[in-house]
């Protein structure tokens, strides 16, 4: 069991690096060099999808051009493998949309030095309510390990869907 030490500084940098290339277009084409050909599994608003190949074949499936970010909180968490959990939570409005809360988990596996996206989930938050005080949104990640013929929690983040909006 090896703790990435680090896992801050790599989520973060990681988060950084990812949404530079995401959100330019002419970039963009090089987010499959952060996806493994085989071992990578994306699920983007409730489709998964396996492989960089695939991966890459769904991002440039997507029709925006134009993205405004922001990032409101990202959570990092070292994992025994020594790879790194990153949960993001964020505001994104692409073209001339509404902007919407997103939430965004990776997985980061370590691979001679560096490290390769395993796991990677997105989905926006969207909520159909007409209530004049909804509760907030929030978003948990959990990861799973097996004991015995059960599991228990290894990795858990929850973090509620506040932004600031000043």
């Amino acid at each position: 069991m090896t703790l990435n030490l680090q896992y801050e500084a790599i989520g973060k940098g990681f988060v950084q690096q990812y949404y530079a290339l995401f959100d330019d277009p002419n970039q963009r084409r090089n987010l499959a060099n952060m996806y493994n050909v085989e071992l990578s599994f994306m699920t983007f608003e409730g489709v998964q999808i396996q492989g960089a190949p695939k991966i890459m074949e769904k991002i440039a499936s997507l029709t925006f051009q134009k993205i405004n970010r922001i990032i409101t909180a990202v959570d990092s968490q070292p994992m025994f493998d020594g790879g790194v959990l990153i949960n993001v939570l964020g505001r994104l409005q692409t073209d001339e949309d509404l902007p919407h809360a997103y939430v965004q988990t990776f997985v980061l596996k370590p691979i001679e030095g560096s490290f390769f996206v395993q796991h990677d989930c997105f989905r926006l938050v969207l909520h159909d309510t007409a209530d004049d005080d909804p509760p907030h949104a929030y978003s948990q990640v959990f990861v799973l390990k097996p004991l015995g013929g059960s599991f228990f929690v290894q990795h858990d983040i929850f973090r509620l869907g506040i932004h600031d909006s000043a």
